[in-house]
């Protein structure tokens, strides 16, 4: 099957209901053969590799592939409203498909596109000139990941359940354990979806929402809330994986960490929190950690940053998936299996959810979770089984969508930062920050914001949204033209466990108004 009938099913897809989407996406699979069905979940889904192509930079791969002037292409984007489009006007009425396969498609989509001096720019050069004006568009979306169909997982998701006649909780359940590819190669084959949690096998944490007003749950367990990182930890023998939030490997940032784990008795998959200490094994401010995760002598940094582990949930345990159980009997097996030392706090049952509070922040700790007993584990959902309870003073996870270059002892380094909100798709900037940062933040956020700059206009650097902040501010503003800002912000870390996508919403912010 070819890229030409995957062009057609998204001119199909786009700017019908999602109820008619799943529909017509159900139908449009018969038409992709063997694995191509499960390739075309995958891209829709958008689960390929993240090929390091940005907006600027795609902009000059695209202007030098098809030989006209970046200024030619940016007057076609500014009217058409995005680089797939513009193509397509360009190039209207060339209507000669490729014959680029779907397989040929995913390489093409899954390149490293860091450099243009490379092979991936020659491969997609050759390929750009040999689609169709349809082709060009889609595949320039996809290739942004920005595809602006209105397509994404929960889309696949039910297509898939209606196409293989299954529920959609039913592909829901799988989807706990497997990729949206995984699960459609096995129903193709007519195999059920393999329901085990296998070491090495990253599960995407279940996250909480704050509590609001006396919210409770009937039955509930009342933990600490530590100010750390999230990690999920595999063992297997003396095997140790640690992995952080997104998923990506940290086994190496905690040496220390990973000798413990290994003196714990059977294989597990634990859910956790690592936080720094002071020397007396009190909490410390959050902001040491980036000795972790910055600095390249391990052991050096493991001396200057201490740190404990608190563990909080077991997802597997000798083989046997722990996510269907209920949040009760997940904590008797966590009691049961990982030393006390190691433990998550948990308060007795008979105390008051404001006792706990105030005994956690006594403690130096962040505040308590609320978790109802009787919930499962959902990986990858933020749910009302788990409620954070904080300081009541307003804390929201930001983008950094634009910065300046500092002065003084901040010349050469990003100082201040523009930051932004989700809006349904978009970002939304609620303000600026620059303070709160340490040296070394300030060295590492340049470093790495300089790999995703959008564009520059008026000494403002303008990134892709890719980092993460904590912060903190006295109060949410709303000037005269109703444009919504954080008052005094201050950033308290930066999240590198949280993708963009994690980030707070323009809703959430306006609620602090209330």
């Amino acid at each position: 099957m070819t890229l030409s009938i995957f062009s057609r099913m998204n001119e199909r897809l786009d700017g019908i209901t999602p109820k008619q989407q799943v529909e017509e996406l159900s139908n449009s699979l018969s038409a992709f053969i063997g694995d191509d069905k499960a390739l075309v979940i995958q891209i829709l889904a958008l689960e390929y590799d993240v090929n390091n192509i940005g907006e600027t930079r795609a902009k000059t791969w695209v202007a030098k592939a098809l030989g006209i002037f970046d200024e030619e292409l940016d007057s076609y984007i500014h009217t058409w409203g995005d680089i797939g489009e513009a193509v397509y006007e360009l190039d209207t009425g060339n209507e000669n498909d490729s014959d680029i396969t779907i397989k040929q498609l995913h390489r093409l989509l899954s390149l490293d596109c860091s450099r243009i001096n490379s092979n991936s720019y020659d491969l997609f050069s050759e390929a750009l000139v040999l689609m169709s004006a349809r082709e060009k568009k889609w595949f320039l979306r996809y290739w942004l990941h920005k595809p602006r169909n209105g397509v994404h997982t929960t889309i696949p998701k039910k297509a898939m359940a209606r196409y293989f006649n299954k529920g959609v909780r039913e592909i829901n359940k799988y989807a706990q354990y497997n990729s949206l590819y995984r699960i459609c190669l096995d129903l193709r084959v007519g195999n059920i979806p393999e329901c085990k949690l296998k070491h090495g096998q990253f599960v995407t944490p279940m996250l909480a929402k704050a509590r609001k007003g006396a919210e409770k749950p009937d039955k509930y367990i009342v933990d600490i809330k530590y100010d750390g990182n999230r990690y999920i930890i595999h063992k297997k023998d003396r095997h140790i994986i640690i992995f952080n939030r997104k998923g990506n490997i940290a086994t190496d940032q905690y040496p220390d960490i990973v000798e413990i784990v290994k003196e714990f008795n059977g294989d597990m998959i634990l859910d956790s929190e690592i936080y720094p200490i002071n020397r007396d094994g009190s909490p410390a401010e959050h902001k040491m950690l980036g000795k972790r995760v910055h600095k390249k002598d391990k052991a050096e940094a493991v001396l200057e940053c201490p740190v404990n582990l608190a563990v909080f949930d077991v997802l597997s345990f000798n083989g046997t998936s722990l996510l269907e159980e209920t949040q009760e009997v997940r904590i008797k097996k966590l009691l049961e299996i990982v030393p006390k030392a190691y433990q998550t706090h948990i308060f007795d049952s008979d105390a008051t959810i404001e006792s706990c509070y105030n005994m956690a922040i006594d403690w130096g700790y962040e505040g308590i979770m609320i978790k109802d007993a009787s919930m499962i584990y959902e990986a990858g959902k933020r749910s009302k089984g788990w409620l954070k309870y904080k300081p009541p003073r307003i804390e929201l996870d930001v983008v950094i969508t634009s910065g300046t270059y500092g002065k003084g002892t901040r010349t050469g380094l990003f100082g201040s930062f523009g930051i932004s909100v989700k809006e349904g798709s978009n970002y939304v900037n609620v303000g600026k920050v620059g303070t709160g940062f340490s040296d070394e933040d300030l060295v590492w956020l340049t470093n790495e914001l300089r790999k995703s700059i959008d564009r520059m206009d008026n000494g403002v650097y303008y990134f892709l949204p890719r980092i993460v902040l904590q912060v903190t501010s006295d109060l949410v503003t709303n000037d005269a033209d109703g444009n919504i800002g954080l008052r005094f912000p201050r950033s308290m870390r930066v999240r590198h466990d949280k993708f963009a996508s994690d980030v707070d919403t323009i809703q959430t912010v306006r609620e602090m108004m209330l």
